[in-house]
């Protein structure tokens, strides 16, 4: 391991290797002591010896292996984030990127996962080294707040039952009446105020939170997973408007992603996919390799794939500006964490029409270069928090839900 003294200890990051294979870490500390920025200054061969050293070396980055016995690599990520956040790269032999296990490590507050195979996937070894280097390096510069496990709770009964007002119209006349639905209640027809028809109320009791009254585009890159993790599982179903996340990263990744999310998430959670209607109290999840726009299409907003190079910019660019465009007033582009040169364009256009924009925080962002780029290009001054973009969101589209139905 290379001496802490004989380097500028400004630069310096200090990694704690954990890992009950000596063979990888090993291997692992073969890389790190040929990089100058990066310092070893311990290893553990499980969970609990690995607490321990954290205590001991305070490192700046973690890399955890996963599956160890005493205990494992969850098991000591989730104490870690209550009694000591550190930001941490989870590797493992037996989970592949992409899986359900894998966002299990970033919900309980990862900032990246490796698969081990991964190594050997490469042609060029010095790739690999490069890439791990980058990755120890980023999350160095990443902030980390404690954080509770997270757990499936059991849904805590209430005996009050729920009065939700909805909007309906009357064929005949074209009036509108609002009506009180109160929980699993049978719904009754009711009588239009204005010309005494009967309206149907069954004919609208499958558009719960439909109406699309505000649209917000968030984009990233690598990291930007872990932002959406601590962004979507906080919004709840009956949210108003639509979310769409342009995600730069592999398509089986995405793919993978949008199910998990769908799976711990309140709110709806679907792929983005060419000619899936638009619709409020929904999460659309697209990938970067998607450049889709909003379109109006029989009565409908739709998402439709339109050509590479048929328009200005990348795909985060389009899809913020064909949101704009139809939106006004009533959309958000939010930035996360990536590195990708995309959403200049479809910033300036959104700020031009009057939306909301925020760019998440450097400390929170794994990667922040994407940040970076839109702050300077848009002259925006001031970035937001998990927490404030998290706030935002809700206050937008809840507001926007009931500004329309009491409007």
């Amino acid at each position: 391991m290379q001496s802490v003294e004989k380097m500028n200890k400004s630069s310096v990051v200090s990694l704690l290797i954990v890992d009950d294979s000596l063979v990888f870490r090993k291997f692992l500390g073969d890389i790190f002591d040929e990089c100058e920025g990066v310092v070893v200054v311990g290893e553990a061969q499980n969970g609990i010896e690995a607490l321990d050293m954290v205590l001991k070396t305070k490192p700046d980055v973690i890399l955890l292996d996963l599956e160890m016995p005493l205990m494992d690599g969850m098991t000591a990520l989730q104490h870690l984030m209550i009694h000591r956040p550190t930001p941490t790269i989870m590797f493992s032999s037996l989970t592949e990127k992409g899986t359900a296990r894998c966002f299990d490590t970033m919900k309980n507050g990862a900032v990246d996962f490796v698969c081990k195979d991964f190594i050997f996937q490469k042609s060029s070894l010095l790739t690999y080294k490069k890439l791990l280097i980058e990755k120890v390096q980023n999350a160095a510069l990443v902030k980390i707040k404690a954080k509770e496990p997270v757990y499936a709770m059991p849904t805590a009964v209430n005996n009050e039952p729920e009065v939700e007002q909805r909007v309906v119209f009357c064929e005949e006349c074209g009036n509108r009446e609002i009506v009180a639905v109160i929980g699993s209640q049978p719904i009754q027809n009711t009588i239009c105020s204005q010309c005494g028809d009967t309206i149907d109320f069954s004919l609208f009791a499958q558009s719960k939170y439909r109406q699309n009254t505000f649209i917000t585009v968030l984009g990233g890159g690598e990291g930007s997973f872990t932002n959406l993790l601590q962004i979507v599982p906080q919004l709840g179903a009956d949210i108003g408007g639509a979310l769409i996340a342009v995600v730069h990263q592999d398509l089986e990744y995405v793919n993978g992603f949008a199910e998990y999310l769908d799976a711990i998430s309140a709110i709806k959670v679907i792929r983005a996919r060419e000619g899936v209607n638009v619709e409020g109290g929904n999460c659309y999840i697209a990938s970067g390799s998607d450049y889709m726009s909003i379109k109006p299409y029989s009565a409908q907003l739709t998402l439709q794939k339109v050509p590479k190079g048929s328009l200005k910019g990348g795909p985060l660019d389009i899809l913020l500006t064909s949101a704009s465009t139809a939106f006004k007033k009533r959309a958000a582009g939010i930035i996360l964490s990536g590195d990708e040169s995309d959403g200049e364009r479809g910033m300036s256009i959104l700020i031009k029409n009057g939306g909301i924009q925020a760019i998440l925080n450097e400390d929170e962002c794994y990667c922040k270069n994407m940040g970076r780029q839109i702050v300077k290009k848009c002259n925006l001054s001031k970035s937001s928090t998990l927490d404030h973009i998290v706030e935002t969101i809700k206050k937008t589209h809840y507001h926007s839900k009931y500004d329309t139905i009491t409007g």
